[in-house]
């Protein structure tokens, strides 16, 4: 074969596999997501409606989320390492649940300043840091925060109070990281089972209550399971969007502004979706006869101050003093 030969195949060669390659970056790309949570659960649906189907909608051509289920995918306990894994590219999972390994998101729901100053404070971006570190993991969005938002603790017997404030004494509670802190300072027994087998120990007597967020109780089959609804509620609710790196480096530029536009619109729409869906789940209790036990005026802020001295223990005991004050000087509006 002559050198001309040669050359004229290997040019053609590379023109194929330019042509190839060129193809591959332009075809769309598909992520794959869990939820940590049920699907059915009013969190699950509120990053369903207002992430995966708008940037689905976006993304035509370019990326495209692909929606494996919830925790019967993987168990939300094991999901962080799924992500790292590679199983799933895309993980939506409250903050509380992945505290074990990242000490610094039970202080996530402590936040009292808002999403949208979050991002202007640099609390978003030192978060970034963290779970990059932590979980080798991009922080897309941090959602289903602020008004309407929260936790309540529920009890199929009525407490006993104690100087104005309920008192758990003799009550077992099953309990998450989000919820530890506050009955363990109410003198609560705690014990920890899967969300799947609240009802199951509720009908046994395994537990006399447990804490949820002030959306989900209705979606997910609990209102006619409980008999007191403990007011006001605390916390704010505090869900993450984590992206492999591994799926993030790989994407092009075009697909990460689409994941990051629609993450910031996603942010902004689950307010207001808690809200919403606060007050439908409080007409669902209602309906289904649970009682609400309110702590008001001074009994009621010290029932918040018992639960936010609690978390804010628990984090300055695993992340230290300086970390500590330094989160909650970003977070908390009374620091």
């Amino acid at each position: 074969m002559s050198i001309q030969k040669t050359l004229a195949k290997l040019a053609a060669v590379a023109v194929a596999g330019t042509c190839a390659a060129s193809i591959a970056s332009a075809a769309e790309v598909t992520l794959k997501t869990q939820t940590a949570l049920p699907t059915q659960h009013a969190l699950s649906q509120s990053y369903i409606k207002h992430f995966i189907e708008p940037l689905n909608a976006a993304g035509k051509g370019v990326v495209k989320v692909d929606l494996l289920g919830g925790p019967e995918v993987t168990p939300a306990d094991r999901a962080p390492q799924a992500l790292q894994r590679g199983v799933i590219d895309i993980l939506f999972i409250p903050a509380a649940y992945i505290s074990g390994v990242v000490p610094q998101a039970q202080s996530m729901m402590l936040q009292t300043v808002g999403v949208e100053a979050l991002h202007e404070n640099g609390a978003f971006d030192l978060f970034a840091d963290i779970f990059d570190d932590k979980l080798d993991a991009h922080f897309l969005a941090w959602s289903e925060t602020g008004p309407g938002s929260g936790y309540y603790l529920y009890t199929t017997k009525k407490p006993a109070m104690k100087d104005g404030v309920i008192d758990l004494s003799g009550m077992s509670m099953r309990t998450t990281g989000a919820y530890r802190p506050i009955e363990e300072a109410l003198n609560a027994t705690t014990v920890q089972i899967p969300s799947g087998d609240v009802p199951t120990g509720l009908e046994r007597g395994v537990i006399d209550g447990f804490g949820w967020p002030t959306v989900g109780l209705a979606s997910i089959g609990l209102a006619n399971s409980v008999k007191y609804r403990i007011e006001p509620s605390f916390y704010h609710l505090a869900n993450v969007v984590l992206v492999s790196n591994r799926a993030w480096d790989g994407m092009s530029d075009e697909a990460r502004k689409i994941l990051t536009d629609t993450a910031r619109a996603y942010e902004l729409a689950s307010v207001q979706e808690m809200i919403d869906r606060n007050k439908d789940d409080i007409a669902a209790a209602d309906k289904a006869g649970v009682e609400a036990l309110a702590m008001e005026g001074a009994d009621g802020e010290k029932y918040l101050a018992i639960a936010n001295d609690a978390m804010w223990a628990r984090v300055t005991d695993k992340v230290g003093d300086e970390e500590a004050k330094k989160l909650r000087s970003l977070l908390d509006t009374k620091n």
